[in-house]
C-alpha cells in the first residue's frame, strides 16, 4: 500500500503503510478518540496512530503521523473507513436549485487519488528576486493552528512553511497567495468534492466529502454487542473485545439462532 505524498524523514522519502487487524478494542478506541482528543487534527493523529500498525517503515507513532502532509492523512482516514468495513454507500444532499433533499451512492474506491508532484514536499517561488522554498504543512501544523483565531492562522502559517527566509509578521496576500499556488501544484490529494444530479430538477450540485467521517462512529452499538455476548457465555469485555469482528458478529448471529431469533 502507498500513500499518494509519503514520510520524509533524513531525506528519504517512504510511503509504504499498513492497518493493524480490526478487533473490537481498536473499533472502540476508535470511537472514543474523537471526545478525549482536544481537537479534530489532534483526534485525527491519535486514530491514525492507534490504526496503522506501520508507517513509512517504521512504528506509527503519534508524532511520525503528524508529521504527515494533510492529504495523506486525508487519504489514511478514508482509508480507514474502508478497513473497518465501509467502502462509501448513500450520501444525502439538498439541491442548490430546487431546495430537495436527496440521496446518490458512492463507492470509495472509484474515487480519483492524485499523486504528489515533482519536488515533494517542497515548492519554490520567487520574490524580488529571491528564491524562498515553503514546505507542504502536516498534522503538527493543523494542530497548532487549531488553537490561532482565524485572522492570525494564514500569516502564521506562510511563516511556518517558509524555509529559506524570515517572513515578516503580516506576509502580503500577493506572497500567500504565490505559495498556496506552488505548494498546491506539488500536493497530492483526494476527491472532497463530488458532483450529483438532483433527481427532481436533474441540476447538477457540487457536494463536499468529509475525509474524516471515520471520527463519527459511536461506541454505542459496540458496547451493546459486547454486553449481548457477555450475557451469554460470561467473558470478559477484554476477551469479547480482543475477537476479530468477522467472529464476533458470528458469536452474535449464534446467540439470536439460540434465542429463536434467526434460522
Amino acid at each position: 500500500m502507498q500513500l499518494p505524498g509519503g514520510l520524509v524523514e533524513n531525506g528519504t522519502r517512504r510511503r509504504d503503510w499498513a492497518f493493524r487487524p480490526v478487533s473490537g478494542a481498536l473499533e472502540l478506541a476508535l470511537a472514543e478518540v474523537k471526545e478525549e482528543a482536544g481537537s479534530a487534527p489532534q483526534a485525527v493523529t491519535q486514530a491514525l496512530s492507534l490504526a496503522l500498525d506501520r508507517l513509512g517503515g517504521g512504528p506509527a507513532t503519534e508524532a511520525r503521523v503528524a508529521a504527515l502532509c494533510v492529504a495523506d492523512r486525508q487519504f489514511l482516514m478514508r482509508e480507514l473507513e474502508r478497513h473497518l468495513g465501509n467502502e462509501g454507500g448513500w450520501f444525502q444532499a439538498d439541491c442548490r436549485h430546487c431546495g430537495e433533499c436527496f440521496d446518490f451512492r458512492i463507492d470509495y474506491a472509484d474515487l480519483p487519488v492524485q499523486e504528489a508532484g515533482a519536488g515533494y514536499p517542497l515548492a519554490q517561488i520567487d520574490l524580488d528576486g529571491r528564491q524562498i522554498r515553503f514546505r507542504l504543512p502536516t498534522g503538527a501544523d493543523q494542530e497548532r493552528l487549531a488553537d490561532l483565531p482565524d485572522e492570525k492562522a494564514g500569516p502564521w502559517l506562510a511563516r511556518q512553511l517558509a524555509l529559506d527566509a524570515d517572513l515578516p509578521e503580516a506576509p502580503g496576500q500577493d506572497l500567500i497567495a504565490a505559495a498556496e499556488a506552488a505548494l498546491e501544484a506539488i500536493a497530492p490529494g483526494i476527491c472532497l468534492t463530488v458532483q450529483a444530479a438532483c433527481p427532481e430538477c436533474a441540476t447538477v450540485n457540487e457536494v463536499d466529502l468529509n475525509p474524516y467521517r471515520v471520527l463519527a462512529r459511536q461506541s454505542d452499538p459496540l458496547l451493546q454487542e459486547v454486553h449481548q455476548i457477555a450475557l451469554h457465555y460470561h467473558w470478559r469485555e477484554a476477551d469479547i473485545l480482543d475477537l476479530p469482528r468477522a467472529r464476533r458478529q458470528r458469536y452474535l448471529q449464534l446467540i439470536d439462532r439460540a434465542r429463536g431469533m434467526a434460522e
